[in-house]
């Protein structure tokens, strides 16, 4: 007769096998982003310094730090989450915002950030990498438009418990 331990399998008195616990993080690489704020567009956009915002569960936010220049800025870093197996983790969301004065942000905003652009994208398969360049959408009065692209590259990874 078998008895099963979270971390141990047993027979009457002998050891035969052992179930190992796992932890799963990801991987995260941010490279660049394109398309942003295009100065044809959005004339009245001075400052560009952005910087992006990213989680699995909405109460585990990160962020990236900010890069100051041109509507296609460039972080390269990256970052290690520990997943919690309890929640649903099935998407990586991306968030691109936009610092600056109110004036320069979009009507409403007092604090002068902006959200330029945002994705949902799903996660890869265990000890999987995925690599790609994802298209974001920009919030409207009407909805949404598609306008830019985030670069990135995940990978999950099994993180043995002893």
């Amino acid at each position: 007769m078998k008895m099963m331990n979270r971390r141990r399998m047993f027979t009457r008195t002998k050891r035969i096998a052992i179930e190992k616990d796992y932890d799963i993080d990801l991987l995260l690489s941010i490279d660049h982003a394109e398309g942003l704020d295009n100065p044809s567009t959005y004339p009245s956009v001075t400052t560009r310094d952005y910087r992006v915002v990213f989680w699995v569960h909405p109460d585990d936010k990160l962020a990236t730090s900010r890069d100051v220049g041109s509507p296609d800025p460039v972080w390269n870093q990256k970052c290690r989450m520990k997943l919690d197996n309890s929640r649903d983790c099935r998407f990586l969301y991306v968030e691109v915002l936009r610092y600056g004065s109110s004036s320069e942000s979009n009507p409403g905003t007092s604090n002068g950030i902006s959200l330029v652009g945002r994705a949902q994208i799903p996660l890869p398969n265990l000890s999987s990498k995925t690599d790609g360049r994802y298209g974001l959408v920009r919030p409207k009065e009407d909805g949404y438009k598609a306008e830019g692209h985030i670069t990135l590259s995940m990978k999950l990874v099994k993180i043995d418990i002893i």
